[in-house]
């Protein structure tokens, strides 16, 4: 068996994005979801899944996949069943489809409830499953910027780099792959709460998602930005804070054309 036969049929994790890419979802989802179902609930899963995905990114399969499982298994009273299969599996994918049942869940979590659940999948050991995990919550999170800010403040001290990494890049104003937070574009000293805190970020993990944040609100509020960083280097004088704010201010200081 072949290497993308083995991650077809959830054998082993995949260890760089042109492989999660790869993987047949659809074939990965017979396998895993055979046991649990008889051929006709998982052929109508499979109507559902095509007959919803008119898009083709693996963001828009992940979504679809998580919500058909959430809206069947709840009715055959065995859904924590396979989302318990799903979330210990070998197969990152898979790990990634139980991050995308949570915002489905019935009856619906708070953003306490979700932000509790899908903290082992925002610190796993697993660079996809840590990509799925925010954007698995992402959408509802904004739903309620407030809440979510301040339940996420406490994140941004958390001892693992992980779960700081995941409190920021959640709620990029542009994000990745993502819809982007006019909210965040326009104010962003909201989040303040989440940024502060790791403007002497030592992990370079969690400073390239702390730039990156920062570079985002650049393109709508540059003077903002500019301010904030000259404040960071004031204050915090550190080799650290220095490379989040050469990051951070890219874009602003990218040479204009021509000149």
């Amino acid at each position: 068996m072949n290497r993308i036969d083995m991650l077809n049929n959830g054998l082993e994790a995949t260890t760089h994005l042109n492989e999660c890419l790869q993987v047949d979802q659809e074939h990965l989802f017979k396998v895993i979801l055979t046991p649990f179902c008889n051929e006709q609930l998982l052929n109508k899963m499979l109507s559902v899944m095509n007959m919803n995905n008119t898009a083709s990114g693996i963001l828009s399969k992940m979504k679809i996949i998580g919500k058909v499982l959430a809206d069947t298994f709840v009715s055959y009273n065995i859904q924590d069943e396979i989302y318990r299969c799903l979330s210990q599996h070998i197969s990152d994918t898979a790990r990634g489809w139980a991050c995308f049942i949570l915002p489905e869940k019935k009856p619906p979590l708070s953003l306490q409830e979700l932000l509790i659940q899908i903290q082992p999948y925002a610190k796993d050991n697993h660079f996809g499953v840590r990509e799925w995990a925010w954007m698995a919550v992402r959408e509802k999170l904004c739903s309620d910027l407030t809440v979510s800010i301040e339940l996420l403040s406490s994140w941004v001290t958390n001892p693992n780099p992980y779960i700081r990494r995941f409190a920021v890049e959640c709620l990029r104003p542009r994000g990745v792959w993502c819809k982007h937070i006019t909210e965040l574009k326009t104010q962003p000293d909201i989040a303040l709460p989440l940024l502060e805190p790791l403007k002497n970020e030592s992990e370079k993990y969690v400073q390239d998602s702390v730039a990156n944040w920062l570079n985002d609100a650049s393109k709508t509020r540059p003077n903002w930005v500019s301010d904030l960083c000259e404040r960071w280097v004031f204050e915090s004088n550190t080799e650290f804070t220095k490379r989040i704010v050469k990051k951070a201010m890219r874009t602003i200081n990218m040479p204009l054309k021509g000149k």
